[in-house]
C-alpha cells in the first residue's frame, strides 16, 4: 500500500462528522486536520479503533480555521495555568500545536488536572507541556524556534518522510553493511546500512585527532547522497555526529534520527567544534546553516520506541548508558528478515548519572560492537574506587597550593565529576575551593538539566528538585571569558577548573594548560580518552616540555595523572559480559570503533570464549549480512 493508499485507508474508516480538513504523515504517524470542533475533542475512541486496524499510530488536531489566534491564545493558556509558572510559549501554526514551557508540569499534567483539556476546548490548539529547566538553554529554546518558524517548511518535509517510508515495496531480499569510518580505528563512526530497498547511514563522525582521516569515506562508491533515506545517530559526540551538517550541505534533504536530548548537545558540539576551527585559522566543513538544517530535518525519537524510518526498516533506540541520550541502536529489517544492533559507544556498567546498557532485545542476529577498551590490559577500577582516588589526588594539591586542571568533554564525564567532587565536598573529603567550569560545559550542563527522565533515577529526583539539585550546587562558578582566566590563574588560591576540551585540541583547557604547566605545585588529570595524534596523547607522556598552539613551547613541570574508572567506555571485561549476557543470543559480532593492534585479540577472545563469529572489517569494506 503506497503513501496515499494509507492515508486514504484512514480516512475510509473515519465517520462522515468528522469532517477532516486534511491528512498528512508526521513521519511514520497519522494526523488528520478535523473541521469539527466535537470530533477533534472526543476523537480518541474512535482513533483508537482506527490506528488498530490500520497498525498506525493516528492524532487528531484542530483544523487551521477553528484555530484561535496565537496572540488571544496565549493570553488564554496563561489564564489556565497560572499556576504551573509559565514562561515561554511557541506556537506550530501549521501542525496546530502550542509547545508551553512551565516551571510546574504537574499543575498541568498531574492526576485529576483538565487543563489540557481546557487548553484545548478554549484555543483549538493541542498544547505540548514542557518542563522549564533549571538552567536556561539558549540552544534548546534555538531548536524550538527553528521548529515552529519553519512550521510548513517542516510539516512538508515530515510528509515526504511518511510517503517514502509507506511507498510500495515487496519484500527484502539482502541486506549488507559497508564501513565508512570506525573500522579498525576510533573516531569518524559511520556505517551503511542497504537493502534492496533502503540506505541508512549508522552515525556520521569525525576524527577530532587525525586531519588525514578526519571525515568519512562518503565518496565510496556505494554511498550515494540522493539515495540515502536516513541518518540514524547514537550520540551527540563529534566522532559519531561531527560531519552530519556536511551531509546537507553535500545536498541530502532527509531525515536524521536521534534522542531528544542528543540534538541539542549535537548543536552545542558542532557550533563548538566550529567555532574552534576558525579561532585555529581553519576552516570548518559546514556552516550554521547546514547546523540549522540538520537541525530542521531531525526527528527526536525516544528509547524503546519502534517506528518505521523505510519500507522494510523499523528503528529502535535503547539506553546505552554512554552520555545523556547515547543511544543502542536495534533495526528490524523486513518482516522478520534481519535484525542487527549497533550498540555506539555504550557502558555496561554503572555510573553516577546513567543505567547500564541495555543487552536485551526482541531480535538480534548481528551485534557491531564498539572495542575502544577491548584488549586484556584495558581493566578500568570500580566507580568508588575511582572517585576515591580522585578525591586523593585533588587534596594532594590543596595541601600544596596549587590549582588542578581537569581537561573533559563538554558532555558526559564532566557531569560525571562535578557529581563526584559536589558528594565529596558535601561530605567532608573535600574541603570547599573554588570550581570553574569553562567552555561549553556549563550550556551541557544546562540540557542535562533540561531530561533528567534520560538520568538514573536517584539522580533524576534531585535534579528536578532545584532546592538539591547537585549540579546546581554555589560550588560550580562558570568561567564568563580570557578576562575571568587569567583572574582564576593568577589567584592566590587553590581551585580546580574543568575546561573544554578533553583532548586538549582546542578550547580553554589549553590556555590553562599553558599557564599551570611550568609549576610543580599544580596537577593536570585526565578523566576522558586521550586520542593519537592529540595534544593530550602528547602530555600523558609528560614530556619535559610541550608545543602549545603550534608555536610556544612551554616546560611541563605540572604533575600528570590519569583517574582511572571514569570512562563512559565499557572495558574489556564489561564489552564480553555485555555480549555473555545479550539476549537473544547473536550469531555474528563485528568489533569496531577499537584500536587497530586490539581488534584481532578482543575478537579472538569472542570466538573462543563466547563461542560467537566474529569478522574485523578494514575501511571500505561491505560485509554481507544476509
Amino acid at each position: 500500500m503506497s503513501g496515499e493508499e494509507v492515508l486514504t485507508r484512514v480516512l475510509s474508516l473515519l465517520p462522515s462528522k468528522a469532517d477532516i480538513g486534511e491528512s498528512r504523515f508526521e513521519a511514520a504517524n497519522v494526523v488528520i486536520f478535523s473541521k469539527n470542533f466535537d470530533f477533534f475533542m472526543n476523537a480518541h475512541e474512535v482513533l483508537r479503533e482506527v490506528a488498530k486496524e490500520v497498525k498506525l499510530r493516528i492524532e487528531a488536531r484542530a483544523d487551521r480555521s477553528l484555530l484561535m489566534p496565537a496572540e488571544d491564545a496565549e493570553s488564554e493558556i496563561r489564564k489556565i495555568i497560572k499556576d504551573a509558572g509559565v514562561t515561554d510559549i511557541f506556537f506550530d501554526t501549521y501542525g496546530s500545536k502550542v509547545i508551553i514551557e512551565v516551571e510546574k508540569p504537574s499543575e498541568v499534567l498531574g492526576n485529576g488536572n483538565n487543563k489540557i483539556t481546557e487548553i484545548k476546548k478554549k484555543t483549538a490548539w493541542t498544547p505540548v507541556i514542557q518542563r522549564k529547566p533549571p538552567l536556561k538553554s539558549d540552544i534548546i529554546n534555538t531548536i524550538r524556534r527553528i521548529w515552529t518558524q519553519n512550521s510548513k517548511d517542516r510539516s512538508n518535509f515530515l510528509h515526504g518522510v511518511g510517503k517514502r517510508i509507506y511507498e510500495d515495496f515487496k519484500e527484502t531480499e539482502w541486506t549488507r553493511v559497508s564501513f565508512l569510518g570506525a573500522a579498525r580505528e576510533v573516531g569518524r563512526s559511520s556505517m551503511l546500512l542497504q537493502t534492496n530497498g533502503s540506505r541508512v547511514l549508522m552515525d556520521c563522525g569525525i576524527n577530532v585527532a587525525n586531519k588525514d582521516k578526519a571525515f568519512p569515506v562518503l565518496d565510496a562508491p556505494e554511498f550515494q547522497i540522493e539515495r540515502l533515506d536516513a541518518v540514524v545517530i547514537s550520540h551527540s559526540h563529534l566522532d559519531h555526529v561531527g560531519f552530519t551538517p556536511f551531509l546537507y550541505k553535500y545536498g541530502f534533504k532527509g531525515p536524521v534520527y536521534m534522542t531528544p536530548p542528543s540534538l541539542p548537545l549535537a548543536v552545542l558540539l558542532s557550533l563548538d567544534a566550529m567555532e574552534i576551527a576558525h579561532k585555529d585559522g581553519g576552516n570548518a566543513p559546514y556552516s550554521s546553516k547546514e547546523i540549522e538544517q540538520m537541525v530542521l530535518h531531525t526527528i527526536p525519537l525516544p528509547y524503546e520506541e519502534v517506528t518505521n524510518i523505510t519500507p522494510d526498516v523499523r528503528l529502535t533506540l535503547y539506553n546505552a548508558g554512554h552520555i545523556l541520550g547515547s543511544s543502542i541502536i536495534h533495526f528490524h529489517i523486513g518482516e522478520g528478515f534481519y535484525n542487527l544492533v549497533y550498540t555506539g559507544d555504550m557502558k555496561y556498567g554503572p555510573t553516577k548519572m546513567h543505567d547500564s546498557a541495555v543487552n536485551k532485545f526482541p531480535r538480534v542476529e548481528a551485534v557491531m560492537i564498539e572495542s575502544t577498551y577491548g584488549s586484556p590490559r584495558d581493566l578500568l577500577p570500580s566507580l568508588k574506587d575511582a572517585q576515591d582516588s580522585l578525591v586523593k589526588e585533588i587534596n594532594e594539591v590543596i595541601d600544596n597550593k596549587g590549582k588542578i586542571l581537569i581537561p573533559t568533554a563538554g558532555v558526559g564525564r564532566v557531569q560525571e565529576v562535578m557529581l563526584t567532587v559536589e558528594e565529596a565536598v558535601r561530605n567532608g573529603t573535600l574541603p570547599e575551593i573554588p570550581i570553574y567550569i569553562d567552555g561549553m560545559v556549563w550550556d551541557a550542563t544546562a540540557i542535562y538539566t533540561t531530561y533528567p527522565e534520560y538520568l538514573r533515577k536517584n539522580i533524576r529526583k534531585l535534579v528536578f528538585s532545584n532546592e538539591e539539585n547537585p549540579l546546581l550546587n554555589p560550588l560550580f562558578k562558570r568561567v564568563g571569558g580570557q578576562k575571568d582566566r587569567k583572574s582564576i590563574v593568577d589567584a592566590d588560591e587553590s581551585s580546580i577548573i574543568m575546561a573544554t576540551s578533553g583532548m586538549l585540541n582546542g578550547g580553554p583547557s589549553v590556555f590553562y594548560l599553558s599557564q599551570l604547566a611550568p609549576y610543580e605545585k599544580n596537577k593536570l588529570i585526565f578523566v576522558t580518552y586521550q586520542g593519537r595524534g592529540t595534544l593530550g596523547e602528547t602530555v600523558m607522556h609528560q614530556p619535559k616540555d610541550i608545543l602549545i598552539n603550534q608555536r610556544d613551547r612551554i616546560p611541563l613541570n605540572m604533575k600528570v595523572v590519569k583517574a582511572e574508572g571514569f570512562s563512559a567506555h565499557s572495558d574489556r571485561k564489561q564489552l564480553l559480559s555485555y555480549l555473555k549476557n545479550m539476549e537473544p543470543r547473536p550469531g555474528l559480532i563485528m568489533p569496531v570503533h577499537g584500536d587497530p593492534a586490539k581488534l584481532p585479540e578482543f575478537a579472538s577472545t569472542i570466538r573462543n570464549t563466547l563461542r560467537m563469529s566474529t569478522k574485523i572489517p578494514n575501511i571500505l569494506d561491505s560485509i554481507r549480512l544476509k
